[in-house]
């Protein structure tokens, strides 16, 4: 992993925004509203993963798959053409959000685990027979991490990762880092997470 990131990079996030924000209703959202428009907007979905030995992990995403304009739902388990599935964790996922959001108490609830023990993350208990160790690169655990990616209507773009500890940070270009906004808890209606505080998007 030459990022030296132990979470989903920003190289790896850009990249995938490149791919996700140029799809039809990626970036549709209702000016007036703020919000997404049924039929218009839409939400995709990648899965985050990572391949290979430990001393030779190498980041990966699948190929972004359409959901609805408030939904989409990510591969729970992925097939790599060079790995068998021993050498395979999913680690996360990342979607967009057509009007630049932070996660919903869905996004926060949405995370790789376990067939039989939903709330044991797929980089400690794989979902399919194989390795049950973490995933690690030279002894270092790989950290579960989700994220999204939207594009305001000025053009800039926002990448939130947010972890299974409830953390939420967002990368500032300024400060090329990722800032911790806050740490929120999912809430099992369609209300929003119970966070420690407000959570305010950066604005640079």
């Amino acid at each position: 992993m030459p990022t030296g990131d132990t979470s989903i990079p920003i190289s790896l996030l850009q990249d995938v925004a490149n791919a996700i924000l140029r799809r039809p209703g990626a970036k549709v959202c209702d000016p007036v509203s703020k919000r997404p428009i049924p039929g218009l907007s839409t939400e995709y979905c990648s899965t985050v993963y990572v391949a290979g030995s430990s001393d030779a992990l190498s980041w990966r995403v699948t190929e972004p798959l359409k959901g609805t304009h408030n939904r989409c739902n990510p591969f729970f388990v992925v097939k790599d053409e060079d790995y068998p599935a021993s050498q395979v964790w999913v680690v996360g996922y990342i979607h967009n959000h057509p009007c630049g959001t932070v996660p919903s108490s869905l996004d926060l609830r949405a995370w790789p685990t376990d067939a039989f023990k939903p709330y044991v993350a797929m980089a400690e208990v794989r979902l399919v027979p194989g390795n049950p160790i973490p995933a690690l690169h030279k002894n270092t655990a790989i950290e579960m991490a989700s994220a999204l990616v939207a594009e305001q209507q000025d053009g800039t773009r926002i990448y939130l990762r947010y972890f299974p500890t409830g953390e939420i940070q967002q990368w500032s270009a300024v400060k090329t880092d990722w800032i911790t906004l806050g740490r929120c808890t999912p809430r099992r209606d369609s209300r929003a997470p119970q966070c420690d505080e407000p959570l305010r998007l950066l604005r640079e």
